[in-house]
């Protein structure tokens, strides 16, 4: 069964948020007080966000531990809204054992994208992301393209990074804070780490990608997760509809009552050029 966030795929980030949200962090880097990020490293997040569809622990590193949600549909993402969260010491916790909806969850420690994981000849980026069965990180490579390449190769030479070195010195708390202040200014607060990655798999459905591929890229272990974005080939979900029940005709032909002649006519009323032609010859050499 699929997760929360899997189901909930009414939005996601398009190609023209990522692009909004890119421009907004490059004004950042350029123009706010940073003291320990580099600048650059939060529109190079965005990018790599959107076109690796890489987590955002599996890009910044996270030092691992435990974490709690409440799945419960009417307080996802919003625990403390439950009446059965109350403040315990200093955290907030489900005051209800058994409640079905709370779960506790297991980080894995990240150490994020290092500069030795970037394959610049291969266009590739090593990624480390969650493993279920083991508490060893489960490695996958992913595809880039060449411009975030570029990118990264401008950072890394700027900032003289060594092989061992995070490609992004940020931590995933403020990482999150940031992509959420960043979404807000441009006028859409929905936008979230997790739905880069959403927004990633889509675009390569629709644009063509394979689902084995897809697979691979995102580092699901069962391709039926995989395979809920292909919701969203609509291209081809309607070619193959109308294979079916065949799509709508663009033109209509009538009959002109003094010749006799077959004319298709467009929804415009405008007579396609070839039945033109084909009166003019047959008037000129009848």
């Amino acid at each position: 069964m699929p997760s929360a966030p899997m189901r909930n795929l009414s939005q996601y980030v398009t190609y023209e948020d990522f692009l909004q949200m890119e421009k907004a962090a490059k004004h950042f880097d350029e123009n706010a007080r940073l003291k320990s990020v580099r600048r650059g490293s939060y529109s190079l997040l965005i990018r790599l966000l959107f076109f690796t569809g890489a987590r955002i622990a599996e890009i910044v590193g996270t030092p691992g531990g435990s974490t709690t949600k409440c799945l419960h549909p009417q307080f996802e993402g919003l625990r403390t809204q439950c009446p059965k969260w109350k403040q315990v010491k200093n955290n907030s916790a489900c005051i209800e054992i058994d409640c079905k909806h709370f779960r506790t969850y297991t980080l894995k420690p990240h150490h994020g994208i290092r500069v030795k994981d970037v394959l610049f000849k291969e266009r590739l980026i090593a990624i480390y992301g969650k493993n279920t069965r083991s508490k060893e990180l489960k490695a996958r490579t992913v595809v880039v393209d060449d411009d975030t390449l570029k990118k990264i190769e401008a950072h890394i030479k700027r900032y003289n990074l060594q092989l061992n070195d995070k490609l992004i010195n940020t931590v995933e708390y403020g990482t999150k804070a940031f992509i959420a202040r960043t979404a807000k200014k441009i006028g859409k607060p929905w936008i979230s780490a997790h739905k880069f990655r959403h927004g990633h798999a889509i675009y390569c459905i629709q644009n063509g990608m394979d689902l084995r591929t897809l697979q691979q890229q995102l580092g699901h272990s069962n391709l039926g997760t995989t395979a809920i974005y292909l919701q969203f080939a609509t291209d081809e979900r309607k070619r193959s509809y109308d294979k079916v029940f065949g799509a709508k005709p663009n033109d209509v032909k009538v009959q002109c009552p003094s010749c006799g002649f077959n004319f298709r006519i467009k929804k415009n009323l405008e007579i396609f050029l070839e039945d033109r032609m084909q009166t003019i010859f047959k008037n000129k050499f009848t």
